[in-house]
């Protein structure tokens, strides 16, 4: 009797052995997964704070802008998205310039730069980070990308392909690839404020020569080629730009219509504007590359193509085959009041 007890004794003994090591084992693990779920909302606390901190850097940086001036950095899309956070307050990469900091406490860092891309297009980027105690960073933020652009007129260019006050009338074939928006389909608060055309002869604008055209009216005759270096033509009547012409980085202002049939503005670049008083014929074989403004109707033919944006404060008509792509940049807009303006908000 006393060998069996004895003998269960000792085959009980592993089996307690055995659940006791499963229970060391089970606790063990509990333990990892305790702290690695404690390690991972960590983590992820430090992650929210960095963004949170970006955005606060960007909202700074809002205030503090003041002019297009205030922006003297150089840098592309590309390269910014692709900086760490040391890279990012690195002033070697920034043509010297130190990064400006955000309104944030230790160990949480933030700053922002103000630059300007390839496109002439004007951001406010900003970063965020959580340092631990040894200075090693515990998470860094994404950076934060806010457009600005310097005045009402900049901003509806850089929202809408095609912006009409009346209505807009496209033909079939191609859509236009950007937003479109007639005014005389909408009521109250859906309506967009269009600014008015100002063609009055702007400071230091070049004078064009004028001629009398077939009806006696004056006209002025326009097949510049190249680069012309940000100038300003001013056409006292209609202006015809010829099949001929083949110019960029100008802006043109016309008391009249303006036909255009020639090659205006650089490839996925908007450096061109034309204001005109009357009309502005967009036609074939034309290619516009630019921001347009008219204070009657626009009209593309069939076969003409407009890469950047159209405004007219009467219709747009859109014929069939006529190819529409919306594009940004920064032209000189004249008589266009400075002031800044929140294109978007990107985190």
């Amino acid at each position: 009797m006393r060998d069996g007890v004895e003998r269960q004794a000792g085959l009980a003994l592993p089996i307690v052995l055995v659940l006791l090591a499963m229970a060391v084992m089970l606790g063990a693990a509990g333990l990892r997964s305790a702290l690695t779920a404690e390690r991972l909302a960590g983590n992820l606390n430090a992650s929210v704070q960095a963004g949170m901190a970006a955005e606060a850097a960007a909202s700074s940086g809002w205030s503090a802008l003041k002019k297009p001036g205030d922006i003297t950095v150089e840098s592309s899309r590309e390269a910014l998205d692709a900086l760490t956070w040391r890279e990012f307050i690195d002033p070697s990469r920034f043509q010297g310039e130190v990064a400006r900091q955000g309104d944030c406490e230790a160990p949480i860092r933030c700053a922002y730069r103000l630059v300007e891309d390839d496109f002439q297009r004007r951001f406010i980027v900003a970063m965020g980070v959580v340092m631990e105690g040894d200075a090693r960073v515990q998470a860094v933020s994404e950076p934060v990308r806010v457009t600005v652009v310097f005045s009402r007129l900049a901003e509806l260019f850089s929202r809408y392909a095609l912006l009409a006050d009346g209505t807009v009338v496209t033909g079939e074939g191609e859509a236009s690839k950007g937003r479109v928006h007639g005014n005389a389909s909408r009521v109250g608060e859906n309506r967009v404020r269009i600014p008015g055309v100002d063609t009055s002869p702007p400071e230091g604008a070049v004078s064009l020569a004028l001629e009398a055209d077939e009806n006696g009216q004056p006209r002025c005759h326009f097949e510049a080629v190249g680069d012309l270096a940000g100038r300003v033509y001013h056409c006292a009547g209609r202006l015809d730009i010829s099949v001929a012409a083949r110019f960029h980085n100008a802006t043109l202002v016309a008391q009249g219509d303006v036909h255009l049939a020639g090659e205006v503005g650089r490839e996925a670049f908007v450096d061109v504007a034309m204001l005109s008083s009357g009309d502005i014929h967009f036609q074939a074989p034309g290619m516009a590359r630019g921001w347009f403004m008219a204070a009657g109707d626009a009209r593309l033919e069939a076969g003409a193509m407009l890469e950047g944006s159209v405004i007219a404060h009467g219709d747009i008509h859109r014929s069939s085959g006529a190819v529409v792509r919306h594009l940004v940049g920064a032209p000189l807009l004249p008589h266009a009041p400075r002031e800044k303006r929140l294109l978007r908000w990107e985190s």
